[in-house]
C-alpha cells in the first residue's frame, strides 16, 4: 500500500476516552454521577435544534465537540456567538435531570472547555507511524470536524508535521463518508484506490467512505463503537500495529 490515509479521533487521538474522564470528575466534584452519558445526550438533542446542524453533520462535527471548539476559524463567528448559551443550556438541563446544582452550569461548561483540552496518542501510534514512513508510504490525515479544533488537536498531539497531506472536512467542505473526500487524497498522490488504504475507528464515516471510494479498509475497534455488518472493513485490528501488514501487499 502507497497511500495510507489515517483518521485522527480514537484512531491515533484518544477522543471518547478524555470526554468520558473530565465529565465524570467535574460530576463528581459537584455531588452528581451520570454526568458524561447525561451531557452527550443533552448536547445530542440541543444540537440538533441548531440552524447549522445540516452543516454539522455534513462536515462531521459532534455535539459533544461542539461544547469545546472555540469556534475562531473566520467565517465561524455566528457559531461562536451560539456556542456559550449552548454549552450552558447542555449543563444545567443535565444537571437538574440527575438531581445535582443547576445553577453551577456555567461553572462546569467553562471547566470542561478548559479541562477537555488533553490530546494523548494511543501508545502504538509513534511505532505505527514509524514504520509507514520507514517503509515508504505516504500519509494523509483524513479527518472530519471544524478547522480550529482539529487543527488544535494535531499540534496538541505533536503531530502536525507527520503527513504529507491533511485534509479537514471543515476546511474542504466535504466530510467523511462523502467518497469524494478519499478520493481528493488519491488525486493527490496520483495513486490508485488499489494502492491505498483507510484506517478508522467509525464504520458508519471512515469504513463506508473507503469502501465508497473503492479503498481498502482498516477498523480499528477502540471498545465504544459496535462493529457495523452493512460495511465491513477488509482487516479489524484493536492496536494499529497489527494494519502493518498491509505494508507487504
Amino acid at each position: 500500500m502507497r497511500l495510507w490515509l489515517l483518521d485522527l479521533d480514537d484512531t491515533l487521538l484518544v477522543d471518547h476516552r478524555v470526554s468520558a474522564e473530565v465529565l465524570s470528575h467535574l460530576g463528581r466534584k459537584v455531588g452528581v454521577e451520570g454526568l458524561f452519558p447525561a451531557v452527550k445526550r443533552k448536547a445530542e438533542a440541543v444540537f440538533r435544534e441548531a440552524p447549522f446542524y445540516p452543516w454539522a453533520e455534513r462536515i462531521g462535527h459532534s455535539a459533544l465537540e461542539a461544547l469545546w471548539a472555540r469556534y475562531s476559524t473566520p467565517g465561524l463567528e455566528a457559531l461562536a456567538e451560539w456556542a456559550w448559551p449552548f454549552r450552558e443550556r447542555v449543563f444545567r438541563e443535565s444537571l437538574l435531570e440527575l438531581g445535582g446544582p443547576g445553577e453551577r452550569a456555567r461553572e462546569l461548561a467553562e471547566a470542561f472547555f478548559w479541562e477537555r483540552r488533553r490530546y494523548p496518542l494511543f501508545p502504538e501510534v509513534p511505532e505505527f507511524l514509524e514504520a509507514l514512513r520507514a517503509k515508504g508510504a505516504r500519509l494523509v490525515l483524513l479527518t472530519n470536524g471544524v478547522p480550529d479544533l482539529q487543527r488544535e488537536k494535531l499540534f496538541g498531539t505533536g503531530l502536525g508535521e507527520a503527513f504529507d497531506l491533511t485534509l479537514v472536512s471543515g476546511e474542504v467542505g466535504l466530510g467523511k463518508p462523502d467518497p469524494r473526500l478519499f478520493r481528493m487524497a488519491l488525486c493527490a498522490f496520483g495513486v490508485g484506490p488499489e494502492e491505498a488504504v483507510m484506517v478508522g475507528d467509525n464504520p458508519e464515516r471512515d469504513i463506508k467512505g473507503a469502501l465508497s471510494a473503492g479503498i481498502r479498509a482498516v477498523w480499528v475497534d477502540r471498545g465504544h463503537r459496535p462493529k457495523d455488518p452493512w460495511y465491513p472493513a477488509h482487516l479489524e485490528v484493536q492496536d494499529l500495529r497489527e494494519a502493518l501488514a498491509l505494508l507487504e501487499t
